[in-house]
């Protein structure tokens, strides 16, 4: 009779001991990475272990105390029972965002995230700023999960919100099956305890106190995962970026548009033509139209054509300020009066410097855009009047006074010659009248 109890009772055991190594293989392939052959291999050595041990125990003539393991597992399973039960009372979720803020400035917009999440008895976990020419700092703050969306209103009244991602994560499922796993690994470990203490052989002692000890440690490890999860659920997390904006790259820009039209009046009648047919000879006048289109002040503009062979000492200013900056918007208007020649052209050109907000000069290039007027002239080919001779007589004359006067600059320097001949051949004719 005490045979088939001991009997009965090490079978019982012998079942309870292979669910826990069930549960076991299930822990080792789903957190451990660990694949199914080695998991059933653990299995089955905890299988011939404590068969092993049982059939030692019956020939020996001991068995494991039975009111003990009983009591035990109806601890355990009780245990159980109530961990589910509080479970499905409600869900276990996960609550996270990233907000990305952009700011004037981080350390003042940190300290007022700080005070903002204060107020909801939020914590700040972290964080981390770096300056330099991108600052940039990091916070990392958690908050109870009632609060989760005031947070989130609060934080991006800050500054400039520049994105938002909200994450929620439902981990109930994770949630009960950690708690399920742990009961399970802990009754294992009971049984493991159990079977310690009543065994005698040396052996036996040895090998169910490495198992023991593989087994405590996958419930810790259980355990730990369970505690993160629920420290998660617990408090939400918001991870707020902060930037401040970037410098913004200057781009200086000038349009300048000529144009022209017929008579002289100081530019009065600027803008003119883009093109302009004119006979060679008439009075013209050029305009130049110029637009500061980009985002810097200009100063130090000056204007030139020298295919009409004008300096900016030539130009009439007709609207703003040669001498003063040329702010982003404003226009400037400058003419330049002359008379039609057919062997001259338009050509224009422009220079100018870009000004910082101080008013120190950029060292870069503006981008000039110009569009240039198309003159046609037409070339006189009538016979010469009377004036037109005198103007040709004066002009041919002041060509051949110009080639005496060159021709006397050139001779001057060779005076000495004749006058050195001169003097040697009165010379000689004194020495001969006296000879005679």
């Amino acid at each position: 009779m005490k045979t088939t109890l001991r009997l009965v009772i090490l079978a019982i055991v012998a079942m309870l001991v292979t669910t826990a190594c069930s549960g076991a293989e299930d822990t080792v392939r789903r957190d451990f990475g660990g694949d199914a052959a080695t998991a059933t291999t653990m299995a089955a050595s905890s299988d011939e272990l404590v068969a092993g041990i049982a059939d030692r125990e019956m020939t020996d003539g001991q068995a494991p105390a039975a009111d003990k393991a009983e009591g035990a597992a109806s601890t355990n399973a009780q245990a159980v029972l109530t961990s589910l039960d509080v479970v499905n009372l409600g869900r276990s979720i996960i609550f996270t965002a990233t907000i990305h803020i952009e700011v004037e400035d981080i350390v003042a917009a940190g300290a007022e995230i700080e005070n903002a999440v204060a107020g909801l008895g939020g914590v700040l976990f972290g964080q981390e700023t770096t300056t330099g020419e991108a600052p940039r700092s990091i916070l990392t703050i958690k908050v109870r999960p009632e609060d989760f969306d005031d947070a989130l209103n609060r934080l991006a009244g800050i500054g400039e919100l520049v994105s938002q991602t909200v994450f929620a994560d439902d981990v109930t499922d994770r949630v009960v099956d950690l708690e399920s796993r742990i009961a399970t690994a802990a009754i294992s470990v009971e049984r493991l305890r159990a079977l310690l203490e009543v065994a005698a052989n040396l052996e036996d002692i040895v090998e169910l106190e490495r198992e023991l000890l593989n087994r405590e440690t996958d419930l810790e490890v259980l355990r730990g995962q369970l505690r993160t999860l629920e420290d998660a659920v617990a408090l939400a997390t918001i991870v707020v970026v902060l930037t401040e904006p970037a410098p913004k790259i200057p781009e200086p820009a000038l349009e300048m548009v000529q144009t022209a039209y017929l008579g002289h009046d100081l530019g009065a009648g600027c803008p003119g033509n883009e093109e302009l047919t004119i006979d060679e000879g008439d009075l013209i006048t050029i305009c130049f139209e110029l637009a500061n289109t980009g985002d810097t002040p200009l100063s130090e503009i000056e204007v030139r054509d020298f295919g009409l062979d004008m300096d900016e000492d030539d130009v009439i200013v007709v609207e703003g300020d040669l001498a003063a900056p040329l702010l982003p918007g404003e226009q400037l208007i400058l003419a330049f009066e002359t008379e039609a020649d057919p062997d001259q052209f338009t050509s224009p050109d422009v220079s100018v410097t870009a000004l910082d907000e101080d008013g120190e000069p950029l060292r870069i290039q503006v981008q000039v855009e110009i569009e240039d007027a198309f003159l046609r002239i037409a070339r006189d080919n009538s016979l010469p009047g009377f004036t037109d001779g005198l103007e040709a007589a004066w002009e041919a004359m002041q060509q051949v006074f110009g080639v005496v006067v060159l021709g006397a600059g050139a001779a001057i320097p060779f005076l000495w010659v004749p006058l050195a001949a001169g003097g040697v051949w009165l010379w000689r004719k004194r020495r001969q009248s006296d000879d005679s």
